[in-house]
Order: C-alpha cells, then structure tokens, then sequence
C-alpha cells in the first residue's frame, strides 16, 4: 500500500470538519425518525420488553483539566485530650541570669513570745579581803576625839565615854582610843559576822580583836575571837555626838 503526500492542517482540519457534519446529519435523521415512531406508538400501551444484555464497556474517556481549588472549610470541633506522655529526660541548666533588682523591706512581723527564764549562772567564787586601811589622822582632848579634814585643820570634838580595863595585866589604864591608834602593825580584816566586821590588832605585847559595828552594836576590843564568836571584853567605844 502506496501513502500519499502528507496532509497540511488546514487539510485535516476540513476533513474532520466533513466528518463531524455527516455524523450529525445522521444523527438528526434517526431523531426523526425515532420522533415519528415515538409518535406512532405515543397510542399504545407500552408494554416493558425483555432486557437486553449488557453492552460492552465503552473506553476510558481523557482525563479532564483539574478543577479550581476550593474554599478552605470550616474548622473542625477540637478533638479530645490526649494522655500525658512519658516525661522527657531533663534538660541542660541554663546559664545564671542577671540579678535582679532588691525588692522593698517586707513589713516587720510581730513580736514573738517573751523566752522562758534560764538557769541562775553558778555561784562566783568569794574574793580576797582587803586590808584594812590606817585609822584617820586625829586627835583626843578634853575626852572627845577630832578627826583630821584637812592637814592641821580637826573637824568638831566627838565626845566620848571609855570604859576602861587593863589588858596584859598591865599596871597602866589604856582607853579605847588607845587600843585604836597605838598597833604596832596594819590591822588585818579576819571576818564579817553578823554584828559588823572583826579585825585583829596586834601590839608589843599582845594581839587584841577588835569589832567594827554595822549596826547597833558598840566598837569593842577583844581577847579572843574564835569560830565567829567574840570573848574577852577589854575596851569599848560610847560616844555621843
């Protein structure tokens, strides 16, 4: 079989023109013809004839153009929770942030409950008595005494009545002003009783123990001083100012 020259476009184009013609006049005379038969039997009960079988599966036509994309629809309603996961493992620590600014002093707060007593502290230790310093400069006359204010200027005479004993079994009366100023050593603080506090005196041919009142009782010399207890009288003070 011999082909022709290939055909142009236009050629083609004219040819399937032709064709498309001839088709549709064939389909309009069997439209016709199918009116007037459908005319013809418009009278006549139809009566359903016997189905025929199934024709064959025509092919597959082109695939057409994809369409326009269209509207986003509406936002479905949010679905349930989900369970908790597992925890994730720890992350690195950042670094430190800056510091920041101080905030204001808080108000202050109530005043808590007064503390329970404590214990009383132990007992210090008693200290060392002190010596017993000198007996004021003075002077006796005309039965009084008068101390010294200020060097060669006595305060007012203090009168006073002595009751006189001899000591040592001496053959000379001492008075009390005697046994006050003529020791032969600083007279030394041995205790505090409940009467005032007892020095010993000590002279050339003796030791006396004298009590210096802090009450009532009367400035005396003594023989013997034992376990607190003063024995002994010798000398003692009456002197009314």
């Amino acid at each position: 079989m011999r082909w022709g020259p290939p055909l142009s476009p236009k050629r083609i184009l004219a040819l399937l023109l032709s064709r498309l013609d001839a088709e549709r006049a064939e389909r309009d005379g069997v439209a016709a013809d199918l009116s007037a038969r459908i005319d013809e039997v418009a009278g006549f009960k139809a009566v359903p004839g016997d189905k025929g079988e199934a024709g064959e599966q025509g092919e597959r036509g082109l695939k057409g153009e994809q369409g326009e994309q269209g509207e986003q629809g509406a936002q479905g309603p949010q679905g349930e929770r989900g369970p908790k996961g597992d925890t994730g493992p720890q992350g690195e620590k950042g670094d430190l942030g800056p510091r920041g600014e101080q905030g204001e002093p808080g108000p202050r707060g109530e005043k808590g409950d007064t503390g329970s007593t404590g214990l009383p502290g132990s007992k210090g230790r008693d200290g060392k008595d002190g010596r017993m310093g000198r007996m004021p400069r003075h002077r006796v006359r005309d039965g009084a005494i008068q101390f010294e204010m200020r060097p060669n200027e006595y305060g007012e005479p203090l009168p006073f009545q002595q009751i006189n004993q001899y000591y040592s079994g001496g053959a000379s009366l001492l008075q009390w002003i005697d046994y006050t100023t003529r020791f032969s050593d600083t007279p030394t603080l041995l205790q505090t009783i409940a009467d005032g506090d007892v020095y010993e005196y000590t002279y050339r041919n003796g030791t006396l123990y004298r009590l210096v009142p802090s009450g009532s009782a009367v400035d005396s010399f003594y023989r013997n001083f034992s376990d607190g207890d003063l024995s002994g009288l010798v000398a003692e003070k009456h002197a009314s100012i």
